[in-house]
């Protein structure tokens, strides 16, 4: 077992969305993705299903032609393969929680 801090994995920066691993085993990643203001990540698709958690501000979810917005404490789970980008949808700081299984 093992304790971790999400407060110890807020790290922020203007030039790039900042990514700390907070919880990362053989067969689970948990990672804290930290957005400043107009910050959005590059698509992606991951070999396994994610859940997304905003903990922090309000993100915009885009995936194939379609946008949905999370505001704190809401969770988005995408299927595996399926390209998405995340990015802040607000003024201010967006932190959201990505967990994926990997069996």
């Amino acid at each position: 077992m093992e304790i971790v801090s999400i407060s110890d994995g807020r790290q922020f920066s203007l030039k790039s969305i900042q990514r700390s691993d907070l919880v990362k085993t053989d067969d689970l990643h948990i990672e804290l993705i930290c957005f400043e203001a107009g910050q959005r990540d590059e698509e992606g698709k991951h070999s396994h299903s994610s859940v997304y958690q905003v903990l922090e501000g309000e993100a915009l979810v885009k995936h194939e032609g379609n946008s949905k917005r999370l505001g704190k404490g809401k969770l988005l789970s995408v299927p595996a393969q399926t390209a998405h980008t995340l990015e802040n949808a607000g003024g201010g700081l967006l932190v959201v929680m990505a967990t994926r299984a990997l069996g």
